[in-house]
């Protein structure tokens, strides 16, 4: 986790496919700290199969995934990540449990409780750094400037325009409007629709 901080690493290497609706990993670290500690805003997964363009190698792990390490062999998709929040206050397993009906560590692909994304908002967590920041201190970003995913060139973007020229609804234009602002309204609407997931890592690399 430590090489995703201080960003020698910028992809996180899994042996399966996260949906595209997944715009935030959290991640929970194991025992013996055993909380989650960090959250990043992530890109849809990016593969290597035949005819796919290879990952700019400016990151560990980057250049074993194009070429088919032995120690990648079936780590075939890799999701750039975007920005590093870390959590004010860690969520420690006990509380995931009692509070949020967790049943055990988090494992692979668990997504995070609807409860816990109301009372804690990503956004508003100690930003670490985040792509477009180089060389700004963590303590000169705004704490509650989340960003949205950025999408790959080949994915069309789903989210209806609004046109101020034509007449439209007051109630429609303020569901569209809840979906184009960033955050803290566009939280509300990702909170009951977007996937988000807890994933497991050590905190020692």
């Amino acid at each position: 986790m430590q090489q995703i901080v201080r960003r020698e690493k910028n992809h996180e290497f899994r042996r399966y496919l996260i949906p595209n609706s997944v715009e935030r990993i959290w991640f929970y670290l194991n025992a013996p700290l055993s909380h989650i500690a960090y959250v990043c805003e992530i890109d849809p997964a990016r593969t290597r199969n035949p005819g796919d363009k290879p990952l700019v190698e400016d990151g560990l792990g980057n250049k074993e995934f194009n070429e088919r390490h032995k120690d990648w062999e079936r780590y075939d998709f890799a999701y750039r990540i975007r920005s590093v929040y870390r959590l004010v206050k860690p969520i420690k397993l006990a509380t995931l449990k009692e509070t949020y009906g967790v049943k055990g560590a988090p494992r692979g692909l668990v997504y995070t409780p609807k409860a816990l994304l109301y009372d804690v908002k990503w956004g508003t967590q100690a930003c670490i750094w985040r792509e477009g920041d180089q060389g700004v201190a963590a303590q000169q970003i705004t704490a509650g400037a989340g960003v949205k995913r950025r999408r790959t060139d080949d994915e069309p973007s789903t989210l209806p325009q609004i046109d101020p020229k034509k007449p439209v609804s007051l109630l429609l234009r303020l569901f569209l409007s809840n979906l184009l602002n960033p955050v803290p309204i566009y939280q509300k609407f990702e909170a009951t629709t977007t996937g988000i997931l807890f994933l497991s890592a050590s905190d020692v690399s």
